[in-house]
């Protein structure tokens, strides 16, 4: 029973960050549909939110690795579950990276088209890997079938292509943001952000 209910805690905390992150993310994106972007860090109550539902998440996974191994000495032989801590940790250092540098890069309140080639390039990386890693480290706590089956560098490598697909979906949000006014003959950042003008209106809620 203590462990189910230490499981299910888990997974509120889970959710918590994860639905954060999506609003946070839906926020931003449509922002990015206007001119001129200026791209705002994350509100305070956002970041205080997934700081608390990641310490939630150490405290919880602390104690189903703890009753894994009253159960199993050989638990962590599991190679999916060591995959999950090492990407955990890398979390925990992209949370950081996070707050010291992409935050401050957003903070200064510049339009996308100003950033160097440096700023774009921390923000996409970092804020890919936090995105892509979140939904994956959530997708590896309810995919029993890889338990005791797949090696560790298999689930890295995995992680690592779902890292690399939301770095170019990123980096297109960008390239979006970055339009500062349309094109005499519009293109099809143009054309996107006209077509999304309606989703765009959310940034103001």
């Amino acid at each position: 029973m203590l462990k189910t209910l230490i499981v299910y805690i888990h997974l509120i905390a889970t959710c918590a960050a994860i639905g954060t992150i999506v609003i946070t993310d839906l926020r931003l994106a449509a922002k990015a549909m206007g001119y001129r972007v200026v791209i705002p860090p994350p509100e305070r109550f956002e970041t205080r939110m997934i700081s608390a539902a990641l310490a939630m998440l150490y405290l919880t996974g602390a104690i189903i690795v703890y009753l894994g191994l009253q159960a199993n000495p050989d638990y962590l032989a599991n190679q999916k579950v060591q995959a999950k801590l090492v990407l955990v940790a890398l979390l925990t250092v992209n949370a950081v990276v996070l707050h010291r540098m992409v935050f401050p890069i957003l903070g200064r309140s510049r339009p996308v088209s100003r950033w160097s080639r440096g700023d774009w390039t921390t923000v996409a990386l970092s804020v890919s890997f936090s995105n892509s890693v979140w939904f994956f480290c959530a997708f590896l706590g309810i995919a029993r079938v890889w338990n005791g089956t797949v090696s560790i560098g298999f689930v890295l490598t995995v992680a690592s292509a779902a890292w690399f697909t939301i770095f170019l979906l990123v980096n297109v949000l960008l390239k979006v943001a970055s339009r500062d006014e349309p094109k005499p003959k519009p293109d099809w950042i143009d054309s996107m952000k006209s077509t999304l003008s309606d989703f765009a209106a959310l940034k103001e809620h």
